[in-house]
């Protein structure tokens, strides 16, 4: 143990081509529900669409994640972990059809349900579980810890290049005769081809990151398990519960209506918000390896909840954007930490169902957060 946290921060974690291809794969989705998340906030904001139907629709997307996650915890390795990826990239080019229905609220559900079409920047869809199930078998025992935090530092990264491109496309609409609304379709089409791109990824992957017949289970989480697993979700569930309150297209809408802030400007802050909460992946990994993966989790948690809650007294922009940054350095830092954890504490075998179990909880419980958080 004091071998490995002497270990120098900044070696990279030593990941096989499947690996790779799940980062790379993860960025380039990473990108397109970063740029995703503003522009969905920002238009439906332009169309004046009421803030209850608002909730509905960012909600509903949230319950869409929830039931792919629900066919991942049950069916995720016989299905295939590789058919998986392609089938949620393949969702994602959906998302050209909100302009061409020019928001039709309906439309919008509709395409919300599918899970894919990206509200937070984190992107929360069921994709997630296959990754943290099959990124451990890609890299050594010991460089877990590193090869999650790795994972989510590109992420993280490529989600503030989407956000960052929100204006520069909106620009790019209005050069080409668009106004209102209407000039963030480029928007939606370059979210579109992101998930082609995805799905030529997850095509790339090889059969090593499946896991074997012979060790699927009947049961998918066996018994000694089972009770950790419980936990883990009761309480992941819980703070997912608080943190759909403010998913990214909420927080856009909220910038926007509460403060005018313009889209170049909205998406800047929630670029600067994802690029802080990329830096704290490496040290989240480097301070667990210090002071323990729980104490980690823990003890940056209750000051990024603090910002967030004097985000809602905050008298201007400028206030109210540095308590962002402040809560967005930290309240990321528990998530390489707690995907390592978790596949720590369960067998190889039941990876693919505690990831979609844990998830599945986390996303039933924040799909809620933006219809209470429209409502009020």
């Amino acid at each position: 143990m004091t071998r490995r946290a002497a270990e120098p921060p900044s070696r990279l974690p030593d990941l096989d081509r499947n690996g790779r291809l799940l980062v790379v794969a993860k960025a380039v989705r990473s990108f397109g529900f970063g740029l995703n998340s503003v522009a969905l906030g920002l238009y439906v904001a332009e169309l004046g669409v009421p803030a209850p139907v608002i909730g509905l629709v960012l909600s509903g997307a949230l319950f869409g994640t929830f039931l792919l996650t629900v066919v991942i915890a049950m069916h995720g390795d016989r299905i295939g972990r590789r058919r998986l990826l392609a089938a949620g990239a393949s969702l994602m080019t959906l998302a050209l059809l909100v302009p061409l229905t020019h928001g039709n609220p309906v439309v919008l559900v509709l395409l919300a349900l599918t899970g894919m079409v990206g509200v937070t920047s984190n992107e929360s869809s069921g994709l997630q579980s296959i990754d943290q199930a099959a990124l451990p078998q890609t890299v050594p025992e010991a460089d877990r810890t590193k090869g999650f935090a790795l994972y989510n530092l590109c992420a993280a990264g490529a989600a503030a290049l989407g956000a960052l491109a929100v204006g520069p496309l909106a620009a790019l609409g209005s050069g080409l005769g668009l106004d209102g609304p209407d000039r963030y379709a480029p928007a939606f089409a370059c979210y579109s081809v992101v998930g082609g791109i995805a799905l030529v990824l997850a095509l790339r992957l090889d059969r090593r990151v499946e896991v074997a017949a012979e060790q699927q289970r009947t049961v998918a989480i066996g018994p000694r398990s089972r009770g950790t697993v419980a936990r883990l979700s009761l309480l992941f569930g819980l703070d997912s519960f608080a943190s759909g309150f403010v998913v990214s297209s909420f927080l856009a809408f909220w910038f926007a209506t509460r403060f005018g802030i313009d889209a170049a400007s909205t998406g800047s802050l929630l670029a600067a918000g994802s690029v802080l909460a990329a830096l704290s992946f490496p040290v989240a990994a480097v301070l667990a390896a210090r002071i323990g993966l729980v104490p980690t989790m823990v003890f940056t948690h209750i000051p990024a909840s603090l910002f967030l809650m004097l985000m809602a007294l905050a008298p201007s922009a400028v206030i109210a954007g540095a308590l962002y940054l402040g809560r967005a350095a930290l309240a990321s830092m528990d998530v390489p930490v707690r995907q390592s954890y978790t596949m720590a504490v369960v067998d190889a075998s039941e990876r693919t169902a505690t990831a979609g179990v844990t998830n599945l909880a986390r996303s039933a419980a924040q799909a809620a957060g933006p219809l209470v958080a429209g409502a009020a």
